[in-house]
C-alpha cells in the first residue's frame, strides 16, 4: 500500500469520533460520543445507524431517547456537541404496532391546522419555560423530561434580549421517512425567532400524527445563533447559512 494512503487512513481514523455501545438491560442499548464539532454529527450518526443494525442482526433498529449539550467555539465559530448519547433497540416488523400510511396520503386543510396549533402550542411553552408541558408534548419514544425541556427551553432564550416570538413554518408532510421512528405521516416544522438578540435560527421540529388530530414533537433539533457572535465575528448572511449547515 502507497505510504501516501497509509497516512491517509491513519489520519482519517485518528479523526473519527470513538462511539461506544452499551447494553441497558431491559431497554436496548446506548451510543455515546464524548465529543464532535457539529460537521462531524452527520457521519456520526450514520456510524451509528450502521453499529446499531449490526447489534439488531435479523431485527430492525427502532431509534429512541437522545441527548446532548452544545456550545459554541467562538474562536473557531463552530458549534461542538458534548456528551451525545442516542438509545435504540431492536424489534420484529412482523409484530410492530404501528403501521404506515399509503404512500399517497394527503393531510386534510383541517389537518394541518390543526398540527400548526399544536407546535404553536410547543413553542409558547418553549418560550415560557414549561419544561412539564414541552415534557407531554414529546414522543414517548424519546423519554423527555421536565428537565431535559427545560434545558432545552433555557438554550431556546439564553441569547433574547427583548420581546419576541417563536414562530413556526410547515415545510411539508412526509410520508413513512426512512429515518423516523416509526412509519406514518409526518408534519416538518422550520422555527424562527424574531426576539432581539438572536440573529437566525437553524433546523426545525419533526411531529409525528399519531392519529387523527393526535400529534407528538418525534425531533426537536433546534439551534438559536445569537447576535452578538455574529457581530463579534463579523459574520456575513453567507456566514451565517454555513453555519447552519455544518
Amino acid at each position: 500500500m502507497p505510504a501516501l494512503l497509509v497516512t491517509a487512513l491513519l489520519a482519517a481514523a485518528q479523526a473519527a469520533p470513538a462511539i461506544k455501545v452499551e447494553a441497558v438491560p431491559g431497554r436496548g442499548y446506548v451510543a455515546t460520543v464524548p465529543v464532535i464539532d457539529e460537521n462531524q454529527y452527520d457521519p456520526v450518526i450514520e456510524r451509528i445507524k450502521l453499529l446499531a443494525a449490526e447489534r439488531c442482526g435479523r431485527l430492525s433498529v427502532r431509534f429512541g431517547r437522545f441527548y446532548f449539550d452544545n456550545e459554541i467555539d467562538v474562536e473557531r465559530g463552530v458549534t461542538v456537541i458534548k456528551d451525545f448519547r442516542q438509545n435504540f433497540t431492536c424489534f420484529d416488523p412482523a409484530t410492530d404496532p404501528y403501521k404506515p400510511v399509503p404512500a399517497d396520503w394527503k393531510a386534510s386543510a383541517a389537518e394541518t391546522a390543526a398540527v400548526t396549533q399544536y407546535v404553536a402550542r410547543f413553542l409558547t411553552n418553549l418560550d415560557a419555560g414549561n419544561g412539564r408541558a414541552l415534557a407531554a408534548m414529546m414522543d414517548p419514544q424519546l423519554e423527555a423530561t421536565t428537565e431535559d425541556m427545560n434545558r432545552f427551553s433555557r438554550e431556546a432564550t439564553m441569547h433574547q434580549t427583548g420581546e419576541g416570538s417563536f414562530t413556526a413554518r410547515l415545510d411539508g408532510w412526509l410520508n413513512n421517512p426512512p429515518d423516523a421512528s416509526y412509519p406514518g405521516a409526518y408534519a416538518y416544522f422550520a422555527v424562527l425567532s424574531s426576539h432581539p438578540g438572536i440573529a437566525g435560527t437553524c433546523g426545525g421540529l419533526l411531529v409525528y400524527r399519531a392519529g387523527e388530530g393526535q400529534y407528538r414533537i418525534a425531533q426537536y433539533d433546534v439551534r438559536y445563533i445569537s447576535q452578538r457572535l455574529v457581530d463579534e465575528e463579523g459574520m456575513s448572511d453567507e456566514e451565517l447559512d454555513r453555519l447552519c449547515r455544518r
